[in-house]
């Protein structure tokens, strides 16, 4: 039996044209995998930007919580600075159940956004991550006072707003550009 009727072989242009449809189908399988593969990197270098800034505003809120704020120093705030001051430490007496109030140092909590460097610094020191970058110009911060004693304010609304970015992919011409992500926060006090 005779499987090969035509034992002549292929023409050059039948070889060509396989040639041609087989690099076609290799053309389009490649660039489906560079676009699949920048397209994961791309989701992986956001979910870490977005986790590093949930960090950020954590620790901020940690800070607040640990300290305990009496309130906010006016004159020391403005957008891009927040000082938070406690003046007053409350305590349970043993003895009789009540809650005092007593004087204590001036104990003081002050968040910046540093425009010179992009960071985001707590007393001074820098909490931002090196390759997270703070969009100094897309970041406030803002209160209201609702009540004030002695240029503190001692309740208010504060409201937060952080644009990070990635600082490798920050170029707009970066196969991997990332947007910047902001996150936008606000509490009481």
């Amino acid at each position: 039996m005779n499987v090969f009727a035509n034992e002549r072989g292929l023409t050059l242009i039948e070889l060509l044209v396989g040639l041609a449809i087989t690099s076609i189908i290799a053309a389009s399988a490649y660039g489906v995998f560079t676009a699949g593969t920048k397209a994961y990197k791309r989701i992986g270098i956001e979910n870490q930007l977005r986790s590093e800034a949930d960090i950020l505003m954590t620790t901020i809120f940690n800070e607040l919580y640990t300290l305990a704020p009496d309130g906010l120093k006016k004159d020391e705030s403005n957008n891009y600075t927040l000082t938070f001051v406690n003046q007053v430490k409350k305590e349970i007496d043993t003895n009789t159940g009540l809650v005092e109030e007593k004087e204590k140092g001036n104990e003081t909590l002050q968040i910046m956004i540093d425009a010179s460097t992009e960071t985001l610094q707590m007393n001074g020191k820098q909490i931002t991550t090196p390759n997270l970058r703070i969009i100094p110009e897309q970041s406030t911060f803002t209160y209201t006072c609702i009540r004030e004693q002695q240029n503190v304010c001692k309740s208010g609304i504060i409201s937060i707003r952080l644009s990070v970015q990635d600082n490798d992919h920050r170029n707009p011409d970066d196969p991997l550009y990332i947007e910047p992500f902001t996150l936008q926060s606000q509490f009481g006090f």
